[in-house]
């Protein structure tokens, strides 16, 4: 699970540093939220470490920050705007995801561990916007973290 976490962590280059209305500091990308009250935002430098794909009707987006913490939020049967849950049975197709390096760790609502919301608020066919919200689960030391006052914008790739 970590493997394919940090696999569909991607890098793109973007020059932009205005400040966005969301309060990220700079690009036009961006994944932020806040980890058990501590504030992550997704690398801006040297890269903008931001991504998002929809294939098969599944939406992936992610954003890591330079030391490999990484968000990614799954949403498998993927319809545009709209509320879509994660966590909320075993069957559930969307997920959520937070993963550290070090230590190598993981926290998910896959299954029905933990739960969480993803909200797509615009999607443009070339540009995907939301917030999203979990509480996270790690089956390894069976913690959780809870994630808040997640948003994202990214460009579809």
């Amino acid at each position: 699970m970590l493997f394919t976490a940090v696999l569909f962590t991607a890098c793109s280059t973007n020059d932009d540093d205005d400040n966005d209305d969301d309060g990220s500091s700079g690009g036009s990308e961006f994944v932020t939220a806040k980890v058990n009250g501590t504030d992550f935002e997704a690398a801006q430098d040297p890269a903008v470490i931001v991504g998002a794909t929809v294939s098969n009707g599944v939406l992936a987006v992610h954003g890591g920050k330079n030391n490999g913490e990484t968000l990614r939020l799954t949403i498998g049967s993927y319809n545009g705007v709209g509320t879509y849950s994660a966590g909320e049975s075993i069957t559930s197709v969307n997920s959520l995801m937070y993963v550290t390096i070090s230590p190598v760790a993981a926290w998910t609502t896959i299954f029905d561990l933990a739960t969480g919301t993803i909200e797509i608020t615009s999607d443009d066919g070339t540009t995907v916007e939301g917030t999203f919200s979990f509480e996270g689960y790690n089956a390894a030391d069976q913690t959780t973290k809870t994630i808040t006052v997640g948003k994202f914008k990214a460009t579809l790739e």
